[in-house]
């Protein structure tokens, strides 16, 4: 199955005009936990649409893409939303925070992230299924790494990794329920966002109303609510508790519930998720955005896009450095994604669709990436694991890890020196310099394991910074490879709010009662 340059660019068209149509939908009532009786805008219709993250990231990844080409990984990704995504709240301020002192993903988006299951990430999937039509194992690839910079090893990596493979499927299977199977594929089965989407498709199979639907999801997968509107009726039964920043669950529930039992009627499912209430921008933004991708935007009805237009309006990249690459509306957007698709078929050798559009077997080995940083080189990868939290604490002795694997086209054993550079006071063992022997993959595993114990009789600085550096013993002995590292002395522990709520706030940022 073929599918032509015309066609394609009415898809993806249609996958911007419907986040923009979703996400305005939903906007008004975001985190509202609550139903919300929508049949239309609730806004003041000005011609233009809400601006909302959900895009404005897409956006930011246009730009990385633009620079950098198709050779990006998480941490390329990290610098960008570090730099110009201004927005501090939840994931995204946890996740600046930790880039700042030198955590580079995953560990950005684990390291005392309560919100590294929330739902962040698959709200930017898009972009990746966009450049990867019919291909979704590379869309699913590119959204694992994008999502590991605020969501670390959580939840919703998952969630963006199964939205993305299922809207790259989508460009040429029309079966929703097909789609969904695809989706799942490609992450965990045990994992929560997939209980959850199985029992939201099986709520719509069976024909269980929308009303029993959210009672059941409010009992088995919500998050904990805390500033947020809650209606006295959801209130009564207790729906405020939850683990704390737990929320893309629930939210996938809803998805595929409407998704399902909207039967590919955009109006139903988009305004029927907005009816759920919880993040409404982003449920209402996804199906919008899925259904563009299925059916293109003339499939979308003009009083959806006439009240908005199609400018595209940002709210969260720094308009100070960006403001003239930002592509002013959707036409211009998907032109300059369709451009970097040209780029991504010579660069993977795309001709047409994937022959299967399920996970291959290959694919859940990249989940043993969520806990390790990833530096690749000329001829070698080598993965930093700091077993465990980035944190040194006087008298308790540091592990570390590095895993190093020969990446040579060229048949070769190596024999790599490596030197820990760290602060003069820290002790190291079994030495600051060693050296370690690592073979080709068909002569052995290829892949050798260095530990390093770290400890500090007193720790005097807020953090310590260190870097592996690596040399060749015999061939290649011009290449220098280092790999920085990065130990937080940090005390502390997060408090639940409860110590705030005794009355009327005294300040404007406590939390409110």
């Amino acid at each position: 199955m073929q599918m032509t340059p015309e066609e394609y660019r009415r898809r993806v068209e249609g996958c911007w005009i419907g986040k923009n149509i979703g996400g305005t939908l939903g906007m008004p009532m975001e985190w509202n936990r609550a139903t919300n009786d929508v049949s239309y805008y609730t806004h003041d219709i000005s011609g233009e649409p809400l601006p909302n993250d959900d895009l404005d990231i897409q956006v930011l990844w246009l730009l990385a893409l633009e620079d950098n080409g198709l050779d990006l990984d998480a941490k390329v990704l990290g610098r960008y939303f570090n730099e110009l995504m201004i927005f501090t709240h939840a994931e995204y301020g946890t996740a600046k925070a930790n880039l700042r002192v030198g955590l580079e993903p995953p560990y950005s988006g684990i390291y005392k992230n309560d919100f590294k299951h929330s739902c962040g990430s698959f709200i930017r999937s898009e972009i990746w299924a966009c450049l990867f039509p019919g291909h979704p194992a590379l869309a699913a690839k590119y959204a694992f790494e994008d999502a590991m910079v605020d969501h670390g090893d959580g939840e919703g990596v998952y969630a963006e990794v199964f939205f993305a493979a299922l809207e790259s499927a989508a460009f040429f299977e029309p079966s929703l329920e097909r789609l969904v199977e695809i989706g799942l594929s490609y992450i965990p089965a045990d994992c929560a966002v997939a209980r959850a989407i199985r029992d939201g498709v099986d709520f719509a199979r069976r024909g269980v109303s929308k009303e029993t639907a959210r009672e059941y999801m409010m009992q088995h997968y919500i998050g904990h609510i805390e500033w947020h509107y809650m209606s006295p009726e959801d209130e009564k039964k207790g729906y405020g508790e939850g683990p704390f920043g737990f929320d893309v669950p629930s939210n996938m529930f809803i998805i595929a519930y409407n998704l399902i039992a909207g039967r590919g009627d955009l109006e139903k499912s988009m305004c029927d998720a907005v009816w759920f209430g919880e993040d409404t921008d982003c449920t209402a933004g996804t199906i919008a955005a899925l259904h563009g991708i299925r059916c293109g935007i003339d499939s979308i009805d003009q009083k959806w896009i006439e009240p908005i237009g199609t400018k595209i309006k940002t709210i969260s990249i720094d308009p100070f450095r960006m403001e003239s690459r930002i592509p002013k509306d959707i036409y211009e957007f998907s032109a300059r994604i369709e451009r970097l698709h040209a780029e991504a078929a010579r660069k993977f050798r795309l001709d047409g669709p994937a022959k299967d559009f399920t996970a291959p077997a290959w694919f859940t080995n990249i989940y043993d990436d969520m806990r390790v940083v990833t530096y690749r080189f000329d001829y070698i990868n080598v993965r930093l694991d700091y077993m465990g939290d980035p944190v040194i604490r006087a008298g308790e002795p540091k592990r570390i890890r590095f895993l190093i694997s020969n990446t040579a086209k060229s048949v070769s054993t190596e024999r790599l020196n490596l030197h820990l550079y760290t602060a003069d006071e820290m002790q190291v063992l079994p030495g600051k310099t060693l050296s370690t022997l690592v073979t080709m993959g068909h002569m052995g595993s290829g892949i050798s394991a260095v530990e390093f114990e770290l400890s500090l009789e007193q720790a005097a600085r807020p953090l310590y910074r260190g870097v592996l550096e690596i040399t060749f013993e015999d061939s290649k002995r011009g290449r220098i490879y280092h790999v920085p590292f990065v130990l937080l002395n940090e005390g502390g522990a997060h408090v639940d709010s409860k110590f705030e709520k005794n009355g009327p706030p005294m300040c404007p940022n406590q939390p409110r009662v």
